[in-house]
């Protein structure tokens, strides 16, 4: 029985001076490792525009960098309780985060502890400032041209404003030469997935109303070729 004792009263020894975790860092080293934190910086960039498998176009879409980070750090979405550890460079790159709101937390590895917080807001990207109307506008000066827009009124309104806006700051109309010369191929792509979008099922229609005909004169041919029509 007192061996027993003896072996128990040894394991809650050993269990006690085992330190926590947390214990490894004081609060002065958790002090210093949020002054850290508060020199990360974020960035994102537009991934562009997609047509999505169901025709819709995907225009929301970005990826964030986090930099000035020490290979101690992590970052951790609170939500969603994701996490990226990779480091390359000072920097964790976190792919395809949808325009929103997101709250980040960072950590670090060594204390486990929470050293930082990151309020993050991802813009909506306006897809009017590719809208040929927009050329000779400097989108700071007039919103509904910026790359970024937190709303995004109907086309219709968008036409009355930027007409509008061109007259009261006199800005004229570009020929059409010069207009085919200033439009990008993403603006062209972007009007012809909007196009396809908008028309997707008439498209599809006139499409299988010409392959039906194609198949009827191949067929008529061959009939015509056996000597079977007169």
């Amino acid at each position: 029985m007192k061996q027993i004792k003896y072996i128990l009263f040894s394991f809650l020894i050993i269990f006690l001076s085992i330190p926590s975790v947390n214990a490894q860092c004081t609060n002065e080293e958790l002090n210093e490792l949020k002054k850290e934190a508060t020199k990360i910086r974020v960035t994102y960039k537009h991934l562009g525009s997609k047509v999505d498998e169901e025709g819709t176009i995907v225009d929301y879409m970005f990826d964030l960098t986090f930099s000035n980070l020490t290979n101690d750090m992590y970052v951790r979405l609170d939500n969603e309780s994701e996490e990226w550890k990779e480091i390359n460079n000072n920097k964790i790159v976190i792919n395809n985060i949808a325009t929103g709101k997101y709250k980040f937390s960072i950590y670090s590895n060594t204390c486990q502890n929470k050293i930082g917080d990151i309020n993050v807001k991802i813009p909506r990207f306006n897809s009017y400032s590719l809208d040929p109307l927009c050329d000779g506008i400097d989108g700071e000066d007039f919103s509904l041209c910026a790359k970024y827009l937190d709303y995004q009124p109907t086309y219709e309104t968008f036409v009355k404003k930027v007409e509008e806006y061109k007259k009261t700051h006199d800005i004229k109309k570009e020929d059409n030469n010069t207009k085919r010369d200033n439009i990008s191929l993403e603006q062209i792509l972007n009007s012809v997935l909007r196009f396809i979008t908008k028309n997707q099922l008439y498209i599809i229609i006139g499409l299988s109303l010409l392959l039906i005909l194609l198949i009827v004169l191949i067929i008529i041919k061959r009939i015509k070729k056996r000597g079977v029509l007169e």
